[in-house]
């Protein structure tokens, strides 16, 4: 591994012989080394693969973080990781990382943001939401500034983006999603008259399938396949359900410009039928609406 850039004595872009850029973490590993130096692997402390942004940026990033921040927000992410599970990997560290060295600046000049999407961000991940709290109570810990309750809500965007992957999109395409998740359940309830459990086991595998036809309609990905003549099965046996679920997909049609398919639809409409189970009697006089 070889130097590209230096950025500060802690911080430097390097190089395999195959031309792929890391940036590179340790203390004094950019101190005296120029462009084409060979890099002591016994000095790196911490290296980051490019993946969501470019590396030079990434690098820049990790350069206006102090180091102890940094080292604060690994164990954040090792408490996340075993909250959540092994897809919050360490890509989404200086992510994390970056948003806590701004909040703690606010912090100490007194001055809070409101966050919007504050209810869905609670309610729609509320592991996330507990492990952006627990995060708070480790950063206070370790570096003796507690932050405002509301900071825990851009911590969990982070960590639900770590495990679906949203890829360049990042946060904005967190919250894009979240803002889909939010209409798609208003709709539901507003069609049907009923009240959605959020934290029912049916709410949160009907948010779960939410999202992952969020990032295959946005990716352009086929959805998987299921038997001929289920869907037509299905819009005859539940015909308020399978209404809903077109209503669906033509409001993400609307908000996104997707194209979603007819099987996506027959999926959309069996999770429907999850949220609302009841007495069916009044299905036929609202089906068509």
């Amino acid at each position: 591994m070889r130097v590209k850039k230096v950025f500060n004595n802690n911080v430097v872009l390097g190089v395999d012989e195959h031309g792929a850029e890391t940036v590179l973490m340790g203390r004094g590993l950019g101190f005296q080394v120029r462009p084409g130096d060979g890099l002591d692997a016994g000095r790196i402390e911490r290296h980051f693969v490019p993946q969501a942004m470019p590396a030079e940026r990434l690098a820049a990033l990790a350069a206006a973080i102090p180091l102890d921040e940094i080292e604060v927000m690994e164990e954040v992410v090792a408490d996340a990781r075993e909250r959540l599970g092994a897809d919050i990997s360490e890509h989404v560290l200086l992510p994390l990382a970056d948003h806590v060295h701004l909040a703690l600046a606010r912090a100490r000049v007194g001055t809070q943001i409101e966050y919007p999407l504050k209810w869905e961000i609670e309610n729609l991940y509320p592991a996330e939401a507990a492990t952006g709290r627990a995060a708070l109570d480790i950063i206070e810990r370790r570096l003796g500034v507690r932050l405002d309750g509301d900071e825990a809500l851009p911590l969990a965007l982070h960590f639900v983006n770590a495990q679906i992957g949203s890829g360049s999109g990042g946060i904005a395409a967190t919250m894009q999603m979240t803002q889909w998740l939010r209409v798609a359940l208003e709709t539901i309830g507003e069609r049907h008259g009923v009240e959605i459990d959020q934290h029912s086991l049916a709410a949160a595998r009907f948010i779960t399938h939410l999202r992952y036809l969020f990032l295959r309609a946005r990716d352009g990905k086929p959805t998987p396949e299921v038997g001929d003549g289920i869907g037509e099965a299905v819009r005859q046996a539940k015909p308020l359900q399978y209404a809903t679920a077109e209503r669906l997909a033509h409001k993400m049609e609307e908000m996104f410009a997707w194209t979603v398919g007819r099987e996506e639809i027959l999926y959309l409409a069996l999770h429907v039928s999850r949220l609302t189970a009841r007495d069916d009697s009044t299905e036929d006089t609202r089906a068509d609406t």
